[in-house]
C-alpha cells in the first residue's frame, strides 16, 4: 500500500473519530454536571446509566489511542501499549453495552434486583476483558505488525495470529452483540405476553360485568403504540452493536487473510475497517446523548425545581421515570381525558426501584403517581411501561 494511500486513510479516520471524541468528552462533562446537583442526580442514579458511563469512558480511551496509532505507527513499546489499550477498550465497551441490554430483562422479566447484579456485571466484564487482552500482550502477540505496518496483533505465523485475534477479541465482540439481541427479544416476548394476558383478562372481566365498550380497543391500541416506541428505543443498541461489531470483525478477518492479495482489495478493506472503527465513538455518543435518564436530568435542571433538595427521611425517593424521548401515550392523553366527567381521576400506586445510596440499593418503595385513566388495562399498562422506562 503506497504512502499517499495510507495518508488518505489516516486523515479520513481522523476526521471521523474527532467528532465522536469531542461528543464523548462533552457528554461526560454534562453527566458530571448533572450528577453534581441533587435535583438531577436522582435521575442518573441508575444501574444502566452507570454502565453507560463506563462504556463511554472506554470509548474515550479508544478515541484517544486509535488516532495516535494511525498518525504515527512505529515499532516500540508505545506501539504495543496503544494497541493493548485499543483492544482493551473495545472489548470492555462491548461488554458494558451487553450488560446494559442484559439488565433490563433480568429486572423486568425475571424479577432480579439490578443494583445487586451491578457488581457482577462489572466484575465479569473486567475479568473477561483483562484475560483477553493482558494474556496476548504479556506473551508479545500485540505490538508492531510488520506485515500491515501498524500496531495490532502480530506473529510470524499467520495462523497463530488469526487464532489469537479470534480467541481474544472477535469471539467476545460477537457474543456480546448476540447477547444484546437475545436480551432485546426477551423483552419483546415479555411485552407481547403481557399484552396478551392482561388484554384477554380485562376483556373477559369487562364482558362479565357488562361494561365492555369501544374504548377498550382504543386503550389497547394506545398501549401497543407505546410498547412500539419503547421497543424502538431499546432496540437501537443491539442494532448498532451488531452493525459495528460484526462488520469490523469480518473486515479484520478478511484483512488478516488477504495479505499478499490485490492492492486495491487491501486498500478498500483497510479504508472500510478504519472508517467503521473511527465512527464508533460518534454513534454511541449520539445514543448516549438521547438517554432518557440524562434528558430527564437536564429537564430538571432547566426547570429549576428544588424538590429533591429537601432532606430525605430514611430513604431517597425516585421520581416517576416517564421517558422524555419516547413520551408515554397515557401521559399525553391526561389533559384530554380529564375534560370528560366519566373518566375517573385516581392515584396509581407505582412500584419503582430505589436508586438511593448503597445502604438502600436493594430496597423498593412505593410512590404515588397521579394519573387519569379510564380502565384497569390503562393502569396496568402505565405501571409496566413506567417500570420498563425506569430501567432503560
Amino acid at each position: 500500500m503506497s504512502s499517499p494511500d495510507l495518508q488518505t486513510i489516516t486523515w479520513i479516520s481522523l476526521g471521523l473519530i474527532l467528532p465522536g471524541l469531542g461528543l464523548t468528552l462533552i457528554l461526560l462533562a454534562l453527566y458530571a454536571y448533572a450528577a453534581w446537583y441533587p435535583v438531577s442526580r436522582r435521575h442518573l442514579d441508575r444501574v444502566s446509566f452507570r454502565l453507560l458511563v463506563y462504556a463511554l469512558l472506554a470509548n474515550l480511551t479508544f478515541g484517544i489511542a486509535f488516532p495516535i496509532v494511525n498518525l504515527a505507527p512505529a515499532p516500540g513499546w508505545r506501539c504495543g501499549f496503544l494497541a493493548f489499550l485499543i483492544n482493551l477498550s473495545l472489548v470492555f465497551s462491548a461488554g458494558m453495552f451487553f450488560c446494559i441490554g442484559l439488565n433490563l430483562p433480568l429486572v423486568l422479566a425475571f424479577n432480579l434486583n439490578g443494583q445487586r447484579m451491578e457488581k457482577y456485571y462489572i466484575v465479569g466484564t473486567v475479568l473477561i476483558t483483562g484475560v483477553c487482552n493482558v494474556v496476548p500482550y504479556a506473551f508479545g502477540h500485540i505490538g508492531w505488525d510488520a506485515a500491515n505496518k501498524t500496531c495490532w496483533y502480530r506473529s510470524t505465523d499467520s495462523a497463530s495470529r488469526l487464532r489469537w485475534f479470534v480467541g481474544t477479541q472477535t469471539v467476545w465482540m460477537l457474543l456480546a452483540s448476540f447477547g444484546e439481541v437475545v436480551a432485546f427479544l426477551t423483552i419483546v416476548g415479555h411485552l407481547v405476553a403481557y399484552e396478551l394476558v392482561t388484554g384477554r383478562r380485562f376483556r373477559d372481566e369487562a364482558k362479565l360485568s357488562g361494561t365492555y365498550s369501544s374504548s377498550i380497543s382504543r386503550t389497547t391500541g394506545s398501549t401497543i403504540h407505546t410498547f412500539r416506541n419503547i421497543i424502538l428505543r431499546i432496540g437501537l443498541y443491539p442494532v448498532v452493536s451488531c452493525l459495528l461489531n460484526i462488520s469490523t470483525s469480518l473486515l479484520d478477518l478478511h484483512e488478516l487473510n488477504a495479505f499478499g492479495g490485490p492492492e486495491i482489495v487491501r486498500l478498500i478493506t483497510a479504508h472500510d475497517d478504519l472508517a467503521l472503527f473511527s465512527v464508533r465513538p460518534l454513534i454511541y455518543g449520539l445514543l448516549a446523548a438521547t438517554d432518557p435518564s440524562f434528558l430527564r436530568a437536564l429537564r430538571e435542571l432547566r426547570s429549576g425545581s428544588n424538590r429533591s433538595s429537601e432532606p430525605d427521611r430514611g430513604t431517597q425517593g425516585v421520581a416517576p421515570c416517564f421517558s422524555t424521548v419516547l413520551e408515554l401515550h397515557s401521559s399525553s392523553t391526561v389533559t384530554e381525558n380529564s375534560k370528560h366527567e366519566d373518566f375517573e381521576s385516581l392515584e396509581l400506586r407505582q412500584t419503582t426501584r430505589n436508586s438511593g445510596t448503597s445502604g438502600h440499593g436493594g430496597e423498593e418503595e412505593r410512590e404515588r403517581l397521579p394519573l387519569h385513566v379510564s380502565d384497569p388495562m390503562a393502569k396496568q399498562g402505565a405501571s409496566v411501561m413506567n417500570e420498563l422506562v425506569c430501567q432503560i
